[in-house]
């Protein structure tokens, strides 16, 4: 009986330190007021699309009610909401602490291409296949796609690569396919520098060594091609050299077709 009590003593002082411990923390924050704003962008190294700056302008608007007011009445998430419908933004996180901070930890969109259509509209398409317009502060330099691109987008829309109405070809798809293979190969993102499309609907990549052109076709069984193409660079152009072709045919199943100069 004696032990019954003391367990259950224990269990009431522990609910009441909890109570009395959540009360002090709900009255500290109804009294401090948020007066700095924290941004951290953990990709910055990598990508400048969104600054520091753009965060705290955006932020600093009057109708934001943020600085100067209790940190309890600021809603983070409004504002995570608001921040994630920025094109570049991949995730934001907003929070506040009882030191009276505004912390936000934004992490960028990384893209892998850039596509440059017939329509003349030129966007990237990132690593999750989401759809990115341009940014007149900031340039990614990675792969580009251009040539016969005849996919018209709406950049009103929240867009992706893999969810578009599908064409005969499906380009788009194709092109995200491919250079999400060539993004995630060291060997081939610092080989091939441009994917045209021809007239007939195919690839044909540009390499940044040697003055020859790729003839891909389509990216069925892409993988066994570039297999198939960097043997060949490896056993033969290492040997006769780089620019001793003009192009390279890999349309055909188990076979590297060269043409000389």
């Amino acid at each position: 009986m004696i032990k019954k009590i003391k367990k259950i003593a224990f269990w009431v002082i522990i609910i009441t330190y909890i109570v009395v411990s959540m009360s002090f923390v709900k009255k500290r924050k109804s009294e401090v007021l948020c007066h700095d704003i924290k941004v951290s962008i953990l990709d910055s190294l990598s990508n400048g699309f969104i600054t520091e700056k753009d965060i705290e302008d955006f932020i600093l608007q009057p109708d934001m009610n943020v600085v100067g007011n209790p940190i309890y009445s600021i809603n983070t998430k409004d504002i995570e909401e608001n921040l994630n419908k920025y094109s570049s933004v991949k995730n934001a996180e907003v929070f506040v602490d009882l030191g009276g901070n505004i912390c936000v930890e934004i992490d960028q969109r990384n893209p892998i291409i850039r596509i440059v259509n017939k329509h003349g509209q030129s966007y990237y398409i990132d690593q999750e296949g989401v759809i990115m317009p341009l940014s007149n502060k900031y340039a990614s330099h990675v792969l580009i796609a251009n040539g016969n691109i005849v996919e018209k987008f709406d950049f009103s829309k929240n867009q992706n690569a893999l969810n578009q109405n599908k064409t005969k070809q499906n380009i788009i798809s194709d092109l995200y396919t491919l250079a999400k293979f060539i993004y995630k190969n060291e060997f081939w993102k610092s080989q091939i520098e441009q994917i045209y499309i021809n007239k007939e609907h195919e690839f044909e990549l540009v390499p940044r060594v040697g003055a020859h052109i790729i003839y891909m076709g389509d990216i069925y069984n892409y993988q066994e091609k570039f297999r198939n193409l960097k043997e060949f660079y490896l056993q033969g152009l290492n040997t006769v050299g780089w620019n001793k072709y003009v192009s390279i045919n890999l349309k055909f199943e188990n076979q590297v077709i060269c043409t000389k100069r």
